[in-house]
């Protein structure tokens, strides 16, 4: 056979390559080409072994990027919790976002009477409350009540000012927990699910904001 065959079809590979939108296809295409050229390197009267040893390395390359690209386009299948997360808080992101966003912060449980937000205390945290009722009171007086969807600990987060209430658990309640600093990091990184997230903040502040003007007024 001549060894020119072999370097046409990987040009046209490469071609090919240079031709799709697609960087997975553009990849595949580019090992595909890479592999194509070894034979005609190889069947020189002498063995082209600097060539060989590069379509060699590209290849490897392009495919690993291949496999990775592959990993991370398969869809993402989420725990019961992990949807409940994204039906409350994050329903614009897709699954993997979430996961990414999960990843950062920790998952709590709290008992009944345990303090989520102490009074006195400044807030290092936030977190998004999954199943279960936290109820937000002040020197003895009650101001309403966090529910599945609601953050605990968003009010001080835009404050910066220590607590004067106390939040505490009214049953068990199920949450994700994430540390202020670490998730200011990730949303600098990805302007998109802060978008996100601020809509959600923003939501919840609003909730809160007419909850306490219909106590006040019910008073």
């Amino acid at each position: 056979m001549n060894p020119d065959y072999f370097i046409h079809a990987a040009n046209i590979l490469l071609l090919a390559a240079y031709s799709v939108r697609d960087i997975l296809w553009l990849r595949l295409f580019a090992v595909a080409s890479s592999l194509a050229a070894i034979p005609y390197f190889v069947f020189q009267p002498t063995p082209l072994w600097a060539p060989i040893s590069w379509s060699a390395v590209f290849a490897a390359i392009n495919l690993f990027q291949s496999w990775r690209l592959f990993v991370e386009r398969r869809p993402v299948k989420l725990t019961p919790e992990e949807e409940a997360v994204r039906r409350l808080a994050f329903r614009d992101l897709p699954p993997r976002k979430v996961l990414q966003v999960l990843s950062i912060g920790s998952w709590t449980t709290a008992d009944t009477g345990e303090r989520l937000i102490e009074h006195g205390k400044c807030a290092d945290a936030i977190s998004l409350i999954i199943r279960g009722k936290v109820r937000v009171a002040r020197d003895g007086c009650i101001l309403g009540e966090l529910v599945a969807g609601n953050l605990v600990g968003s009010a001080l987060l835009l404050s910066g000012v220590p607590a004067d209430v106390d939040a505490v658990a009214v049953e068990p309640v199920r949450a994700v927990r994430w540390e202020l600093e670490t998730l200011e990091r990730y949303l600098t990184a990805n302007p998109e699910t802060r978008i996100i997230m601020q809509r959600h903040l923003a939501l919840d502040l609003a909730g809160k904001l007419e909850g306490l003007s219909k106590l006040f007024r019910d008073r």
